[in-house]
């Protein structure tokens, strides 16, 4: 299929594709955090710090973060080695994405490389090695493995269990076991590990036979001979490394997961091939690509149709690899079997045989797709080389065209998928371009919007999110919040009250209250609500701030004359978006005699007092909105020469995560 060329020009074509993989995700430099990332990285106290090291290791909560743990959001992960590289970042670029992202592409690239290596040592051929790795470096579906910061973990881990084989292939065992055990710590998934180095081990690049018609130790399975005590021998180790992992996983989680059946137990055996036959649609077809499949159709029989394909599917690639590693298979058809089992393996821990939280996410294929390539396109060139013996048609320079449309394909494809990746607004709503009732779409877009204080948004996603779930708890909050940003307190507090008579401990929706509570003037309510959040959990520095400030408030109100005035905060409602609560406020300027004051402010960052951070400007109505981030910023009046100019020019306010704004500014 490939002629022979320069070694040079592969070191060349390799970084040709290097850069073009650069173009296809450049636009992600640009990107924000989205969904997981806040819970995972931004608000994820437990890796922002290295004291004390151990927790990295013996933590159940440390991967998801105790804030996710405490408000009983997505499931547990143990995964040690991707915690201690969020920490690592984190403490690099804080809470700025761009450094999480390019040490995502970065991640990537390196990948490829292995991924090049890697091929290159099986099949001895730098051509196949290119095309296979180019294929796999551009494939749509990877985005989410490399676009989602949450996600990095898939690229380590990967990366681990490569340079594993690199090592094993060179006979450097030590090595190789370590870096096997660094792929399991930093995710689950290379499990499906163990079952791809036995089948190493039967290739020719080994010094075991992959046949052997008499030798000690040796079978027959299906007509071909195997020396088992050699590969067993061989792979013993991976496997003991394999079962220690999974005993500690287990120990450590209490639990292999959050599993749950979904449907009957019928179903969700049924669920297997036809999450199989999904993977092989997304792989040849990687069009329509969605973050969220909770939505995926329940096979109901055995006679439906994604059933019986992915059964189909299963028992031709099986006996295809059988006879690729029979002795009617020469190294190509060997190579051809390794690269089936090699994405068979890695889709075997997702494919809901043990059921968990995602049906399916297109982020699994990140490592199976080495394999689907290895396959097809060796598979092609063993029908190109049949067609031209049998028949005297040469297939390859139509191959040659193929592939170039189809690495185009897949280039624009990635390119125009990183733009749903750039912010939450963008990803949430190219979910519900292909499902519109996606439910968690819905919820976090409401969460969104509130978040970005765009009123008729947040109750017009909300409610159609109750439309299809009236008790959905993040939709009725976030309706509450909405409601709230209208001024439409009675209801807003009627939809929060309704979210704590299902879940009486869930802390947004006691935050919310709380924060309503603030609002309308009951700060005797918002304290009770305050103090109990503040007992429970006692390390958190954002209810301590919001109990201080309550406490000031009903202090200062005791105490004035009354000839004051204040910002008095009519949005105060935090919203859910990804399990992060971020603020804004809306207020108004009220003089102790009740009329509205029209003021200009300026808000400046303290340490930066000669830039305006944000500049806020009342209406006729007295209204304005500031959006906060944590900081202490100074609220300045732009006329403090005015009628009636206050008793000082300045006022410091510090504000915490999750805090809103509520400024006493006194008047003469």
């Amino acid at each position: 299929m490939l002629k022979k060329y320069p070694k040079w020009l592969w070191a060349v074509l390799l970084g040709f594709l290097i850069l073009i993989t650069l173009g296809a995700y450049f636009k992600i430099f640009h990107a924000e955090f989205v969904y997981d990332d806040f819970g995972f990285i931004v608000n994820n106290k437990d890796i922002q710090s290295f004291k004390p090291f151990s927790k990295f290791f013996l933590s159940p909560d440390i991967f998801t973060g105790s804030n996710y743990a405490a408000e009983n959001v997505g499931g547990k992960n143990w995964r040690p080695i991707a915690s201690l590289a969020f920490a690592i970042e984190y403490r690099l670029f804080g809470s700025n994405p761009f450094g999480f992202h390019l040490i995502s592409i970065l991640l990537h690239l390196i990948n490829i490389v292995l991924v090049y290596l890697l091929i290159t040592k099986i099949t001895g051929r730098k051509g196949i090695a290119f095309i296979v790795t180019s294929l796999w470096a551009l494939h749509p579906a990877l985005t989410e493995a490399v676009s989602w910061v949450a996600n990095q973990s898939s690229l380590i881990f990967l990366g681990f269990f490569l340079l594993s084989i690199l090592f094993l292939l060179r006979e450097r065992f030590w090595i190789s076991y370590l870096f096997f055990g660094l792929s399991l710590l930093t995710k689950e998934t290379a499990l499906g590990g163990i079952f791809i180095i036995p089948f190493v081990f039967l290739l020719d690049s080994l010094p075991i036979p992959r046949i052997e018609e008499s030798a000690e130790g040796g079978g027959k399975i299906l007509g071909i001979n195997i020396n088992f005590r050699k590969i067993f021998t061989k792979s013993y180790p991976f496997i003991l490394i394999g079962l220690v992992y999974f005993y500690i996983h287990y120990k450590i989680l209490g639990a292999l997961g959050d599993h749950a059946l979904r449907g009957s137990f019928f179903q969700n055996l049924l669920l297997a091939p036809a999450v199989f036959y999904k993977y092989i649609g997304l792989a040849f077809y990687p069009v329509r690509l969605l973050l969220d499949y909770s939505n995926f159709p329940l096979p109901s029989s055995i006679i439906d149709v994604r059933v019986i394909f992915g059964i189909l599917f299963f028992a031709v690639l099986g006996l295809i690899a059988w006879l690729g590693f029979s002795a009617r298979g020469g190294k190509s058809q060997s190579n051809i079997s390794l690269g089936i089992i090699w994405f068979v393996a890695f889709l075997l821990p997702v494919l809901q045989f043990i059921p968990f939280q995602d049906i399916m996410s297109e982020r699994f294929l990140y490592a199976p797709l080495i394999g689907f390539f290895l396959a097809v396109i060796l598979g092609f060139e063993q029908f190109s080389n049949y067609a031209k013996s049998k028949f005297n048609f040469n297939l390859n320079a139509a191959g040659k065209i193929i592939f170039v449309l189809v690495l185009f394909m897949f280039f624009v494809l990635t390119l125009n998928r990183n733009k749903d990746w750039l912010n939450s607004e963008n990803l949430w709503n190219s979910v519900l371009r292909i499902d519109q009732k996606n439910e968690r779409a819905l919820s976090n877009l409401g969460g969104y919007y509130v978040n970005t204080g765009q009123t008729q948004k947040v109750i017009e996603f909300s409610e159609k999110l109750l439309r299809i779930n009236p008790e959905h708890i993040s939709g009725n909050l976030n309706l509450g919040a909405g409601l709230a940003m209208a001024g439409r307190f009675e209801e807003a507090k009627s939809k929060f009250l309704y979210v704590l008579s299902k879940k009486p401990d869930y802390q947004p929706a006691l935050v919310s209250l709380a924060t309503l509570y603030q609002s309308i003037g009951r700060y005797d309510d918002a304290l009770k609500i305050v103090q109990n959040l503040n007992s429970r959990y006692p390390d958190r520095e954002d209810i301590k701030q919001r109990l201080l400030q309550l406490e000031n408030i009903m202090k200062y109100n005791k105490s004035s004359s009354g000839a004051n005035a204040y910002i008095e905060a009519e949005i105060q409602a935090p919203a859910v978006e990804g399990n992060i609560v971020n603020s804004g406020v809306a207020g108004r300027i009220i003089l102790g005699d009740g009329t509205p004051f029209e003021a200009s402010l300026d808000v400046f960052r303290a340490d930066d007092i000669s830039r305006p951070f944000i500049s806020v400007r009342s209406d006729s109505q007295g209204k304005f909105q500031i959006p906060l981030k944590p900081a202490v910023y100074i609220v300045k009046p732009m006329d403090p020469d005015g009628p009636r100019a206050p008793l000082r020019d300045q006022y410091t306010v510090v504000i915490g995560n999750n805090q809103w704004l509520q400024v006493k500014i006194e008047y003469k």
